[in-house]
């Protein structure tokens, strides 16, 4: 039988804690025996451990993270062999070494981990640079829409000055942000706006 510490409860000894927590691993369709030895150890340590920080809430917190992550694991391989040969096609066609495969495959990298959105690109480019860059941009665009499917809408916008259009401020953080081009691509249906920083002055 379990014991109550002020609002915490624990397990008395470690074959108690092994007991419950192999119960409470097998209910949440994680096998106590492929867990890792090291983890079903620490587990079983914070199960027993009298501190306000460990219990048997916390030791089957650990559980919960670990079929999070198992599960997160196994969408990220799913979403990486969806794309896999397209992807892999799409970037050589472009050129790996170019701006516009750099930022394909990362963003290609974010749909398979399922990441933010929206992000900043690189460290930043000229006038000159974006501009050659929106011609790359273009010539992805044809080559997407000739063979590869999974990859849609290609396009940039024109250089916009964030802070003189009252949107310099970047959510509720101390960034800024001044003169950027915005470029998109829809991967099977997830778009991904890829920010780039101007640098200098106008023109």
């Amino acid at each position: 039988m379990t014991k109550m510490i002020g609002h915490v409860e624990y397990a008395n000894d470690e074959t108690e804690a092994t007991k419950l927590l192999t119960e409470y691993s097998e209910s949440i369709g994680l096998p106590w025996g492929v867990i890792p030895q090291r983890k079903r150890e620490a587990s079983v340590r914070i199960a027993t451990y009298e501190d306000k920080n460990n219990g048997l809430a916390a030791a089957k917190k650990t559980l919960d993270d670990d079929v999070a992550e198992q599960r997160r694991a196994e969408r990220v391989a799913e979403r990486t062999a969806e794309i896999k040969k397209q992807a892999d096609s799409f970037v050589n066609a472009v050129g790996v070494k170019s701006s516009a495969g750099s930022l394909l495959d990362l963003c290609r990298h974010h749909y398979e981990q399922a990441n933010h959105p929206n992000f900043t690109f690189g460290s930043g480019m000229t006038e000159a640079e974006y501009a050659s860059f929106q011609e790359e941009w273009e010539e992805a665009a044809e080559v997407a829409g000739q063979r590869y499917s999974q990859f849609t809408n290609l396009y940039s916008t024109a250089i916009q000055d964030k802070a003189a259009l009252g949107k310099g401020n970047v959510g509720d953080t101390l960034d800024t942000r001044g003169r950027q081009g915005n470029v998109f691509v829809t991967i099977v249906g997830a778009k991904f706006n890829a920010h780039i920083d101007i640098k200098g002055k106008k023109k």
